[in-house]
């Protein structure tokens, strides 16, 4: 980075599901943690996590990234996917910025504030970080140790028990993993296909005792699943084999979490998901229940009407029958044409008594 000349950006690629992979992954991922370790951009003092830290600093981080790299936000030629596209850049960058400030903090308790037994020997002047402030470390010494952060901490200890016993991944994202992979298989991975290839040695071992009881576990539910008894997701799957106990805010969002959900975000997105698919498919239900609901009335309706058309039928039978006795005949009794035959008679006794007064008018003369 420091060899680059000004106005040089390094070009970052991001896959489908806009994580970044290439050459330049690492490159971006280290500059990301190198930001937040300055406190002229991700300050220290009085700042508990990510969120309290000024807008405007995020957005001087957030600009020294566009400075440094091409995140392809000109690709896209409509004004609109680029608008998109920023949206989603920028909160990419924000989380990984998010995730580096609290692994940074993390560090520090852990190589500066855990190895010492009082708050006098961490403050110390031989015993605090040399790169961290005086006043930062201070207020860091003090929030590590009040009761608030202790709850937290412990809570998160808790959390992490819960956590799958490693993978063979390493520093390698599971986005770059899955390129790879496509790259080597010229299929694109599937979110089980990842987790064996991650879990597995050079060798094609179990990498831990655990990891082997959930392959295990994962290949009895694949077959159960090929042959029909059951039809579980790949992301129900996954839900099933990984350890008990491991809360789904760990599959964290889409490209910065170590989860193996990562990369196709996590388990609690897929069962949101469901969710919205359960709720769709309800209202269908009761979309259909009140259209039979609407059929029943409709029948109900029809078959009034039929009633009423043949009591109508019955009333003009009889009708009938009364107006024969008058004399009348119901096949010719039609009151429109009846009306007009009757304006018509009108007219023509009309003319007939216009044509004889004036033949009685000619007859005078």
């Amino acid at each position: 980075m420091a060899k680059m000349r000004p106005g040089e950006k390094l070009k970052v690629d991001f896959n489908m599901n806009g994580q970044p992979i290439g050459d330049h992954r690492a490159t971006l991922a280290n500059y990301c943690g190198a930001l937040v370790k300055d406190p002229l951009n991700a300050p220290l003092y009085e700042v508990e996590q990510f969120s309290q830290i000024p807008q405007e600093n995020k957005d001087k981080m957030w600009q020294l990234v566009l400075d440094k790299f091409d995140i392809g936000l000109d690709d896209d030629q409509e004004e609109e996917e680029r608008k998109k596209k920023y949206m989603r850049r920028r909160k990419f960058i924000m989380e990984s910025l998010n995730k580096k400030y609290r692994n940074f903090r993390a560090r520090l308790k852990s190589d500066y504030y855990d190895t010492e037994e009082t708050d006098e020997d961490r403050l110390k002047e031989e015993n605090m970080p040399n790169f961290v402030d005086k006043k930062d470390w201070e207020w860091l010494v003090k929030y590590f140790g009040s009761e608030e952060f202790q709850k937290k901490s412990q809570r998160n200890i808790k959390n992490r028990s819960c956590l799958d016993a490693g993978h063979t991944a390493g520093s390698k994202s599971f986005a770059q993993k899955a390129e790879d992979m496509y790259k080597r298989d010229k299929v694109m991975p599937g979110l089980l296909d990842v987790y064996e290839e991650t879990h597995l040695t050079s060798d094609k071992l179990p990498v831990t005792q655990m990891a082997s009881d959930a392959l295990n576990e994962m290949k009895r539910l694949l077959e159960q699943r090929k042959a029909g008894e059951i039809s579980l997701t790949d992301e129900e799957i996954y839900a099933k084999i990984k350890p008990k106990g491991k809360r789904n805010s760990r599959d964290r969002r889409t490209g910065v979490s170590p989860s193996i959900t990562s990369l196709f975000g996590g388990f609690s997105e897929c069962e949101k998901l469901r969710k919205e698919a359960d709720k769709a498919m309800n209202e269908a239900a009761e979309a259909k229940k009140e259209a039979i609901s609407a059929n029943e009335q409709n029948k109900i309706l029809t078959k009034k009407l039929k009633d009423v058309e043949r009591e109508n039928k019955v009333t003009r039978h009889f009708f009938g029958k009364f107006l024969n006795t008058l004399g009348y005949n119901l096949s010719e009794f039609n009151m429109d044409e009846d009306f007009e035959e009757s304006n018509e008679e009108y007219d023509n006794e009309e003319d007939k008594d216009e044509e004889e007064i004036s033949g009685n008018d000619r007859r005078h003369e």
